[in-house]
């Protein structure tokens, strides 16, 4: 599956391959895989969040984890070695080239809200954020001033916050 089709499909179910608000840990490593890294929070604000390479999530609510919020670093993919083919071979998903916000669905794209956040000059700048609030979603875009919104490549989405 190309990664533009299941990036659309994340945002328009809130799940990645299955996995979403509300997974427990091992469904996330059961669909994720279990190469995974672990960090725990301290009390009392003790989380557990996996990090998978592509995909991290954040767990809460001990000792019956629950998954309240998780991202996906489309970052990665240009700036980890390997990252591209592992997500291929695991996955089964193709990223042959960055992921861009005209290339997702008209479904989200139509869905979405621009964030805007003020330039420092108090002009607003171009839109780098976009909410989906059917599914909590935050679509981070790169911040490089050339080319227009179609064009404009996802660095991160995260889910549920």
């Amino acid at each position: 599956m190309l990664g533009a089709e299941v990036i659309s499909s994340t945002l328009v179910t809130g799940r990645f391959l299955g996995v979403g608000v509300g997974s427990s840990p091992a469904e996330a490593e059961a669909r994720l895989g279990d190469n995974v890294q672990q960090v725990h929070g301290r009390e009392p604000h003790r989380y557990l969040r996996l990090d998978f390479g592509l995909v991290e999530a954040t767990f809460s609510g001990e000792p019956d984890w629950t998954c309240q919020w998780f991202s996906i670093h489309m970052h990665r993919l240009g700036e980890v070695p390997g990252l591209t083919a592992e997500v291929r071979e695991n996955y089964g998903l193709d990223f042959p080239e960055p992921v861009t916000w005209g290339q997702l669905s008209p479904e989200v794209r139509q869905s979405a809200e621009r964030i805007d956040p003020p330039h420092r000059d108090g002009y607003a700048q171009t839109p780098t954020r976009y909410r989906v609030p059917g599914v909590r979603a935050n679509i981070s875009l790169s911040s490089a001033l050339e080319g227009d919104g179609p064009g404009r490549v996802i660095e991160k989405i995260q889910i549920g916050i």
